[in-house]
């Protein structure tokens, strides 16, 4: 026995849809366009994603390059802190101030008790 479907299409003229079936197809186009609108959500939502990673790492490349020039600012500064700790740099500053070398040392012992010295 043919189907229903098969004498549908074979008549010349159209026979009505159930109710029952319009239902069903009318619930199907819903889903399809609650899918796309998701769809399209979820694209929209990985596009923001997207450019918001971007510019945190533009953001994180400048401070990185901040951190480098700070780096290289600490370690000139630290060169310049020894040049000017070095023992002939002050040298040569405390001589610019009138002092002179010192050739001989000598040292009071004042553990010994208190003396004077005579010349």
């Amino acid at each position: 026995m043919p189907s229903a479907r098969a004498i549908a299409t074979t008549l010349p003229f159209a026979l009505p849809t159930p109710v029952g079936r319009k239902i069903e197809v009318a619930a199907k186009r819903s889903w399809a366009i609650v899918f796309v609108i998701g769809a399209v959500a979820c694209m929209a939502y990985q596009v923001f994603l997207m450019n918001s990673t971007a510019t945190k790492g533009y953001t994180l490349r400048h401070l990185e390059k901040q951190l480098d020039q700070l780096h290289a600012t600490v370690m000139t500064l630290e060169n310049r802190t020894a040049e000017l700790q070095a023992l002939h740099t002050i040298e040569s500053r405390i001589q610019g101030m009138g002092y002179v070398t010192v050739d001989r040392m000598e040292f009071v012992d004042v553990t010994r008790g208190s003396y004077a010295l005579a010349r």
